[in-house]
C-alpha cells in the first residue's frame, strides 16, 4: 500500500483558519457555513447524499495552509489575466454552468454536463489573484455541481479535468464543498475498474447509472487506463480511503509487468478488455503521450520512494532517443517521430509531444539526467515545438510533419511542413508547458519571448471580441476562419502556464513542492 509511505509533516490544522485572504474569498463563519449548507441542499439535490461522504474527510482536513497568490506583478502577466477574464466573462455570459463556450454562435455544448469550464478554469483563477472570479467558480460548484449526471462520460477526461480541478481547487482554498464533490466524483468513476475483468478500467463511465464500457471495440487507451493515478492517490490521501489510490495503481502496476518489450518499454496504445495490449503505432501523441508523462510525476508525487516508476521513466527516455529521436533534413532539427505499425519509421509529431520537454526538464532537476542528456533533448524538443509557431499566423497547428530523406538535388526543400488536414489550432498548451519548464531551469528569457509572442497572436487571431477565444481552421492563412469552440484546457491550461511562464517570481508552485497534473491542475508532493 503507497499510501504507507505518506507520512505528513503538517500539523492538521483546520483549514478555515489557515489563510486569511480566504475569508475575503469565502468567509468562514459557523453561522455562514450552515446557512450555505442549507442553500447548497435545496438547490442541489445530491448535496445531501454526499453530506456522508464527511464521515471519511473529517479526520483528514487539509494539512497546511493554502498558498496566497499576489496576482500579477508585470505587464505581460497582466495581459494574460485580462484574456482569462474576457474567457471568463464570455463563458458566463453565454454558457455559464455548462461544459464549454462556442464564443462565435454565443451558445454552449453540454459534452460532460458537469460544468467543464468552470472547475477545469477555477484554479487558474485562483493562482491569477481574481476574487471575483474565484468566488463564483467556488460558489457554483457548491450549489450546483452534480457529479452525477446520467451522463457517459470519457474517464479520462473526467479525472484530469474534473477531479484533478476539484483537488487542486481544494489544496489552493481549502475549501470544503471541493473535496467533498471531488470524493463523490471519485466513487462514480471507480465503476470504469470494478466493471473491468483486468485491472485496465473501461474508458467511459455513466456517471448516473455506473454502468462502464469501452466504445472503441472494447479498446481502452494506453493514457486513458495511466493517466488517473496523481488524482486518485491524491484523494486516498485526503479522505483517508486507500481505494482510489489502489484501484488506480494497479492499472499502471499491470503495465509495468508487461514490460512493453517489443521497443524496449515504449507501449503499444490500445489495451483490451483483458488487459492485452494489441499491436499500434509507437507515438508519443494522442492515446500514448501522458503514460510517459505520469510514470516520472507519480514517482516525485510519492517522493521518489517506488523505484521502478522512476526506472521504466528512464528506459523509456532510452527507447525514445534509440527509436524516435531523429533529424530532419537538410538542416537537422531534431523532433520526436512515430514507428507507424508495419515497423516503419513515419516523421510525424502532434503537437501534444511537446509536453515531453517538459517531463525531460523535471528529470534534470530531480537528479536523473546524470550526463546532462535529458536536458539536452529538452532543449531541442522545445526548439522544435517553437518551430511549430513559425508560420503565417503565429498559432501553433495540430501536427507537423518533416522530411527525412538527404537529397541533394533539391536545395529548396524545407526541413519541416504542416498538412492542411493538420493545419488547425485548438489552442493547445503543450508547447507553452515546455517553455514554463525549460525557464524555471535554464532561466534563458528567450522561453519567455516564445510565449509572449505565442500569447500576441492568440490575441490577434482567436479572440472573439464578445467573449472568449476560438480555435482557429487553418494556422497557415492570415484571413482565419473561426472553429467556433473555446476548449476547457484554454483557459486551464494554456493561460495558467502563460501566466506562470511570464512571472516575475518564478517561486510560484515551487516544483519541489507541487506536480502539476496533465491538465496544469498543481497537487501537492508529500512526505
Amino acid at each position: 500500500m503507497q499510501l504507507l509511505v505518506f507520512l505528513f509533516v503538517f500539523l492538521a490544522t483546520p483549514s478555515d483558519s489557515l489563510n486569511p485572504k480566504r475569508q475575503r474569498f469565502f468567509g468562514t463563519s459557523s453561522e455562514n457555513v450552515k446557512s450555505r449548507r442549507s442553500v447548497r441542499n435545496e438547490t442541489c439535490p445530491e448535496c445531501a447524499m454526499i453530506s456522508t461522504t464527511k464521515r471519511k474527510i473529517a479526520a483528514n482536513k487539509l494539512k497546511r495552509a493554502p498558498p496566497i497568490f499576489q496576482g500579477p506583478s508585470n505587464d505581460r502577466q497582466r495581459a494574460i489575466v485580462a484574456a482569462f477574464q474576457h474567457s471568463w466573462t464570455g463563458y458566463k455570459k453565454y454558457a455559464w454552468g455548462h461544459d464549454e463556450l462556442l464564443p462565435v454562435s454565443k451558445r454552449f455544448d453540454d459534452p460532460f454536463q458537469l460544468g467543464l469550464t468552470i472547475v477545469d478554469s477555477l484554479d487558474t483563477a485562483i493562482i491569477m489573484g481574481l476574487e471575483t472570479e474565484t468566488r463564483e467558480g467556488v460558489e457554483w460548484i457548491r450549489n450546483s455541481l452534480n457529479v452525477s449526471p446520467s451522463k457517459s462520460v470519457n474517464v479520462f477526461e473526467t479525472t484530469i479535468r474534473v477531479l484533478g480541478g476539484l483537488l487542486s481547487g481544494y489544496h489552493l482554498t481549502g475549501e470544503e464543498a471541493l473535496l467533498e464533490k471531488a470524493a463523490k466524483l471519485g466513487d462514480n468513476l471507480l465503476n470504469a475498474f470494478t466493471k473491468s475483468k483486468s485491472p485496465i478500467p473501461k474508458s467511459d463511465v455513466d456517471l448516473g447509472t455506473g454502468a462502464a464500457f469501452s466504445p472503441n471495440r472494447g479498446y481502452s487507451s494506453l493514457a486513458e487506463a495511466t493517466t488517473l493515478q496523481l488524482e486518485f492517490r491524491d484523494l486516498s490521501v485526503l479522505t483517508g480511503d486507500k481505494k482510489y489510490e489502489e484501484t488506480a495503481f494497479a492499472a499502471s502496476e499491470h503495465v509495468h509487468k508487461t514490460k512493453c518489450a517489443e521497443y524496449d518499454g515504449l507501449c503499444f496504445y490500445h489495451i483490451d478488455e483483458n488487459g492485452e495490449f494489441k499491436k499500434t503505432a509507437i507515438t508519443l501523441g494522442a492515446r500514448a503521450d501522458s503514460y510517459y508523462e505520469y510514470l516520472i510525476k507519480q514517482w516525485l508525487q510519492t517522493k521518489k520512494s517506488i523505484d521502478w516508476l522512476r526506472d521504466d521513466f528512464l528506459q523509456s527516455m532510452k527507447s525514445i532517443k534509440n527509436h524516435l529521436y531523429r533529424q530532419s533534413q537538410p538542416s537537422g532539427l531534431w523532433f520526436i517521430g512515430e514507428i507507424a505499425e508495419n515497423d516503419d519509421f513515419y516523421p510525424k509529431m502532434d503537437h501534444l509531444v511537446c509536453f515531453l520537454s517538459g517531463s525531460l526538464a523535471l528529470s534534470h532537476l530531480n537528479g536523473l539526467d546524470e550526463n546532462g542528456e535529458h536536458i539536452r533533448m529538452a532543449k531541442k524538443i522545445g526548439e522544435i515545438c517553437h518551430k511549430m509557431y513559425q508560420n503565417p499566423t503565429g498559432l501553433g497547428p495540430e501536427i507537423i510533419h518533416f522530411n527525412i530523406e538527404n537529397r541533394t538535388d533539391d536545395v529548396s526543400r524545407e526541413d519541416s511542413y504542416v498538412k492542411s488536414l493538420d493545419a488547425h489550432s485548438l489552442l493547445r498548451p503543450e508547447a507553452i508547458e515546455a517553455w514554463f519548464y525549460l525557464y524555471r531551469v535554464t532561466k534563458d528569457p528567450k522561453y519567455q519571448e516564445w510565449g509572449w509572442s505565442a500569447f500576441e497572436a492568440i490575441e490577434k487571431y482567436a479572440k472573439v471580441e464578445t467573449g472568449g477565444y476560438s480555435s482557429i481552421d487553418n494556422v497557415l492563412r492570415k484571413k482565419v476562419r473561426r472553429r467556433d469552440k473555446m476548449e476547457s484546457f484554454f483557459p486551464a491550461e494554456t493561460l495558467k502556464y502563460l501566466y506562470l511562464l511570464l512571472a516575475d517570481d518564478q517561486e510560484i508552485l515551487p516544483l519541489d513542492r507541487w506536480v502539476f497534473n496533465t491538465e496544469a491542475h498543481p497537487l501537492p508532493l508529500y512526505n
